[in-house]
């Protein structure tokens, strides 16, 4: 389906719960009081019912996440759900970003369901500052639910959010474990989604700095290869290893972008840096071709662009990337 500036809208990034086992400075408040009541949250069949429509008006990409997908305790079914719809060829591909806690448990059933392809939420490898980071993560649990995936031949992307006099001395670091262990990273500019005790312009880092760190460090060429984020690719020299730049703030991709949001209680988002939205459970009772011209609505009016800026108050402010979908 075509929005009004003539951009494809394929890709879905399916939100399963706003719960997460780790706490994210960048990404929620520490003590976050704002969880959606669990009444709330999509039931698997409201799930499928959506999920059923959005494929019917284009979608061919879905990716799960939350929170952190893997903690909600029926996945598994839905994971079913979207790998059959998969086979069935209505879907191109099946995708999931987790934070990497519940992969030791999950890497196995999720290879074996066809999922080939994850992303990780990856922000230091030292285990004292993502300790910190995190609110009291574990390093270790994390790497071994990555290596658990790679041993089951899943193909892996490491993301890691750029975080000013925090992880800029870890850019090289990264590069080198990526490298190391074949997998394919994004650095990430952070985000203005929610208002949190830190000002985000003590946070941000360009991902400028990483570009020329690894290519004074590595060389570094452009990639021409398209995928369904907004990544720009590029390959080191000395490794040959992919590494992707994702920049909503230096260098905006809006005018490519192919892409919506659902969060876990319902509301459908075309743009995450707007506000503008509709909650699908209102219309879940009728009958699926209203369901339809309700998605069909919003995805044609899909906002140009998005107006982030980490030098004025963000104007998303109660809404965090944990309910959002990160």
């Amino acid at each position: 389906m075509l929005d009004k500036f003539g951009r494809k809208i394929n890709y879905l990034r399916l939100s399963v719960t706003d719960r997460c086992d780790l706490r994210c400075s960048y990404c929620m408040p520490k003590k976050n009081m704002s969880f959606y009541p669990k009444t709330e949250i999509l039931s698997i069949s409201n799930l499928k019912k959506i999920t059923n429509t959005l494929i019917k008006s284009g979608i061919k990409t879905i990716r799960i996440t939350g929170g952190e997908p893997l903690i909600r305790k029926d996945i598994l079914e839905f994971l079913e759900f979207v790998c059959l719809k998969k086979k069935e060829n209505k879907l191109k591909e099946v995708l999931i970003t987790t934070n990497g806690t519940q992969l030791k448990k999950y890497a196995k059933k999720i290879a074996y369901l066809g999922i080939n392809r994850i992303n990780i939420s990856l922000d230091s490898l030292d285990p004292v500052k993502f300790n910190y980071i995190t609110n009291g993560g574990k390093l270790e649990k994390v790497l071994e639910g990555i290596y658990e995936a790679k041993k089951n031949k899943i193909d892996i992307k490491i993301n890691t959010v750029l975080l000013k006099d925090f992880n800029e001395s870890e850019i090289i670091k990264f590069t080198k474990w990526c490298a190391k262990n074949n997998f394919k990273q994004s650095f990430i500019e952070i985000m203005p989604v929610g208002k949190l005790e830190i000002q985000r312009r003590n946070q941000f880092l360009p991902i400028s700095v990483a570009k020329s760190k690894i290519k004074e460090m590595f060389g570094l060429q452009p990639l021409f290869l398209k995928t369904n984020g907004p990544s720009k690719y590029f390959q080191t020299e000395k490794f040959g290893n992919v590494i992707g730049f994702i920049s909503p703030l230096t260098e905006n991709f809006c005018a490519s972008c192919n892409r919506i949001r659902v969060t876990s209680n319902g509301v459908l988002y075309p743009c995450l840096g707007d506000n503008g939205s509709v909650n699908l459970k209102k219309f879940l009772h009728k009958d699926e071709k209203k369901l339809f011209s309700i998605i069909s609505d919003i995805i044609y009016n899909k906002p140009e662009k998005h107006l982030f800026s980490v030098n004025n108050e963000t104007y998303i402010n109660s809404r965090f990337m944990n309910t959002t979908g990160g």
